[in-house]
């Protein structure tokens, strides 16, 4: 018997504070029980629940937008940090996406794409548990200053075994980069880095033919 791995079926491992939604019909839900967490844990004492409630519902539709957003380009999972990180407040997230190849392209012409993406120098390949991906990290330019708004980093793969399956893990985050003590790096997309070195496919057995 044969297993396949679905663009659904990984495993990741993602540290505190940041959080998993999904962006299926769960999703509100979901959400509703992360800010009432978050609430819960944050609040301080003696604020009434009629100064919470309004913040609360706020804060979901915020959310709300996020996940209607991602859900609209194929986004199956949303992971946000929702408290602050080291003591910096970070407006950042990232996007687990399904992708689909042109449908005029043959599946013989598929591998092809990856090794194109490859060429570009913007890009490079990071081999993760035996899968290699495409690697591609820029900035986005605030506006006519082109002072440096935001950064994104993209980790792009086909699902093992299924040609016309890939999948795109797109981080960004918002604002100045949090530098290391020596003003080095940026810790954001070195912790996103990390958190991608765990990715793991989770393989289901394929239904033999009857």
């Amino acid at each position: 018997m044969t297993a396949t791995a679905q663009a659904e079926g990984y495993l990741l491992a993602v540290p505190p504070p940041w959080r998993r939604i999904p962006l299926d019909a769960g999703a509100e839900s979901a959400i509703a029980g992360i800010v009432d967490d978050v609430a819960e844990r944050h609040t301080p004492r003696g604020v009434s629940p009629d100064e919470v409630g309004p913040r609360k519902r706020e804060l979901v539709r915020e959310l709300m937008t996020q996940v209607a957003r991602a859900r609209d380009n194929g986004g199956v999972d949303l992971y946000l940090p929702l408290d602050a990180i080291h003591g910096y407040t970070v407006q950042a997230s990232f996007v687990v996406s399904r992708v689909v190849p042109d449908a005029n392209l043959s599946v013989d012409e598929i591998p092809q794409v990856m090794a194109s993406l490859l060429r570009d120098g913007a890009t490079r390949p990071a081999t993760v548990a035996d899968t290699v991906w495409v690697r591609r990290e820029r900035a986005v330019p605030r506006g006519e200053d082109d002072a440096v708004d935001s950064v994104r980093v993209e980790y792009f793969t086909a699902v093992p075994g299924q040609a016309r399956s890939w999948v795109l893990v797109s981080f960004s985050s918002v604002g100045a980069p949090i530098v290391g003590p020596a003003g080095e790096g940026n810790m954001l997309v070195e912790l996103f880095d990390a958190v991608m070195t765990t990715w793991r496919w989770r393989y289901e057995p394929a239904e033999e033919p009857g």
